[in-house]
């Protein structure tokens, strides 16, 4: 017999999973494709580097705890007391050492009030508490557009990064409620420490992979150059939301053993449909939008071809992480970082733009292609 109510109940949550995530990021995607309007495009690539240093920071504060929290709350295990205490001391340490190194407050609490945010949000979805977590997405994402542009008038681009790190604090009250949830017990970590480990590089990898273009084209070809390729990496972000919904929606499942197939086959065919209708339609609105980033339309193309591989990559990802195997998505990581660096160096150096994004769709092939080759391996 068909359980009505079990189907309402399971498409009721990815619907509070994918609205949320949709409305968040599209609050997010409309404030930098306005922020690319009405900055220089030279100032809207030094953003983007900044963006991606104190990004970068935050990531080494979380200790894994991402998907250590997702699976093994899922799992019933009271582990986030722990997780929270460890992670706070880490973002409390890299925030007054980004201080320290910068000396620009603006910019510098950005990674505690990152992890912050992150820690309450993994909790959420680790206990599958999808419209806390879409409530908490939304009003931050709504927060982070008022406090930025607040404080642009005031501070220009390092307050639109303080913005951000406002915007971020709104969970504080919560990190209290977490710590009710059990003890602090080191034996936790301890016992689960080459997951956490694995899921602690493949985390700092994942956020180095998703920053490392902007910090390397910077320096080497400037804010000039890195404008239009990051006009264009946020319109990959925006073509991603489904299969990062969907990746996100899966994770938990896949740790409690269901897989989903289905969802994930509808998403691979949505997202080949994606493809074809960005090639198509870049050329049509980037000139109507945005005139300054005329050179940015073959960069949207390019990296529109990424989509297939990059969804793929979020499945296989979630399938490995879900029986506990992070040592395989750390390879893939590591492929991929390596791939984006010899492309933009050498690709980037001969072929300007149109190599760094060609570098882009190609480390992210190489990373699915990895990664399906080891979930073999594990199945056999």
């Amino acid at each position: 017999m068909i359980d009505f109510r079990k189907i309402f109940q399971k498409s009721k949550n990815l619907t509070a999973l994918g609205s949320s995530y949709i409305v968040s990021n599209a609050i997010s995607a409309i404030f930098w494709l306005f922020l690319a309007s009405i900055l220089e495009v030279e100032q809207y690539g030094e953003l983007g580097y900044l963006l991606a240093i104190v990004g970068t920071v935050g990531a080494f504060g979380l200790i894994g705890s991402n998907n250590t929290l997702i699976v093994y709350v899922a799992k019933g295990v009271k582990i986030q007391a722990t997780i929270f205490f460890t992670t706070l001391i880490a973002g409390a340490t890299l925030s007054i050492g980004l201080l320290v190194f910068t000396e620009n407050i603006f910019i510098s609490f950005y990674p505690l009030a990152l992890i912050i945010f992150s820690v309450v949000i993994f909790d959420f979805l680790g206990r599958k508490a999808f419209l806390n977590y879409a409530r908490y997405m939304i009003t931050q994402r709504i927060l982070m557009v008022i406090f930025a542009l607040v404080f642009l008038e005031i501070w220009g681009i390092n307050g639109i990064i303080f913005g951000y790190t406002l915007s971020l604090a709104c969970l504080v009250p919560l990190v209290y409620k977490g710590f009710k949830e059990g003890k602090i017990d080191f034996k936790l970590l301890v016992e689960r420490k080459h997951f956490i480990l694995n899921s602690y590089g493949t985390h700092v990898l994942g956020i180095i992979s998703i920053n490392l273009d902007k910090l390397i084209i910077f320096p080497m070809y400037g804010a000039l150059i890195l404008g239009p390729y990051q006009l264009g990496f946020q319109i990959f972000i925006v073509i991603m939301i489904l299969p990062q919904i969907v990746s996100q929606y899966i994770l938990p499942h896949d740790a409690s053993g269901s897989k989903n197939i289905l969802l994930k086959k509808y998403t691979i065919i949505i997202s080949g449909i994606i493809t074809v209708l960005t090639i198509i339609l870049s050329p049509i609105l980037i000139p109507f939008i945005f005139p300054k980033y005329i050179e940015a339309i073959e960069i949207i193309q390019i990296m529109g071809l990424a989509v297939i591989p990059s969804a793929l990559t979020l499945i296989f990802t979630s399938e490995l992480l879900g029986n506990e195997n992070s040592k395989s998505v750390i390879i893939g990581v590591i492929i991929s970082i390596t791939a984006l660096i010899l492309g933009i160096i050498l690709l980037g150096e001969y072929f300007g733009l149109i190599g760094i994004a060609v570098t882009l769709v190609i480390a992210r092939t190489l990373q699915c292609i990895t990664l399906f080759i080891l979930r073999r391996r594990m199945r056999t």
